[in-house]
């Protein structure tokens, strides 16, 4: 009976028709679909179970049923089978130019301040240069380190995304303030850049931050929008 059965298996895997995934990215992934959830697919590929977020799946592509004709009625998929929507392009938030945390119903606005060139400390106040905000040593708004950071920005004309950049403030009594480097300008934080929509990228940390203080702020300005990770 057991090598009856693998006989079968074996069989089953020869003649099995590749489901296909297409990424959003262009990408393909060629496996098995094994089922969906509204945020999870599971695919089996190189009997291995995967699983895929479906914001980052364009569609599935099913292979036909093997020796159908072109007369046959295939069976549609079940529910959680049917091929993913392709989403429309994201048209990102209301307001432009500013980077906006993505939430699970919408867009956050960060907290937008203005930061002023200072003197880190040092003997007779002739430290490195940094860039203070004045007020309270902590941002409204906090996110958990767990949490998949992702903001979202829109340009209302032919902006660069690489304009951002995503620095980590130290925390003193009355403000906080960037890291002090001996060049004077702020140690920036790698952030990963995709393209949504027309005009509109999402930049995503390209590593997980550690709980603190945190400021996206465009190069060559003074604006800062802040928020902060709690564990």
């Amino acid at each position: 009976m057991t090598a009856r059965f693998a006989i079968l298996a074996l069989a089953l895997a020869i003649v099995s028709p590749a489901d296909t995934l297409r990424m959003r990215d262009g990408s393909t992934v060629t496996g098995s679909f094994l089922g969906a959830t509204s945020d999870d697919i599971r695919f089996l590929v190189n009997d291995e179970v995967q699983h895929f977020a479906r914001v980052n799946v364009a569609e599935i592509v099913f292979s036909p049923v093997s020796g159908s004709s072109s007369d046959a009625q295939i069976e549609r998929p079940p529910a959680d089978r049917a091929p993913v929507d392709k989403a429309p392009a994201e048209r990102g938030p209301d307001y432009a130019n500013a980077p906006f945390l993505r939430g699970a119903n919408g867009y956050i606005p960060l907290e937008k301040e203005y930061a002023t060139a200072s003197r880190g400390g040092g003997m007779m106040g002739m430290g490195a240069p940094v860039y203070r905000i004045q007020g309270p040593s902590r941002s409204p708004v906090r996110v958990r380190q767990a949490d998949r950071i992702v903001f979202v920005v829109r340009f209302d004309s032919n902006g660069d995304p690489r304009q951002f950049q995503l620095v980590r403030l130290e925390s003193r009594m009355g403000y906080r303030q960037t890291q002090s480097t001996m060049g004077g300008t702020p140690a920036a934080l790698p952030l990963t850049v995709t393209k949504v929509g027309d005009s509109v990228y999402e930049l995503t940390p390209a590593r997980a931050l550690y709980p603190g203080e945190y400021a996206v702020t465009p190069i060559n300005s003074s604006d800062s929008y802040c928020f902060g990770v709690d564990y």
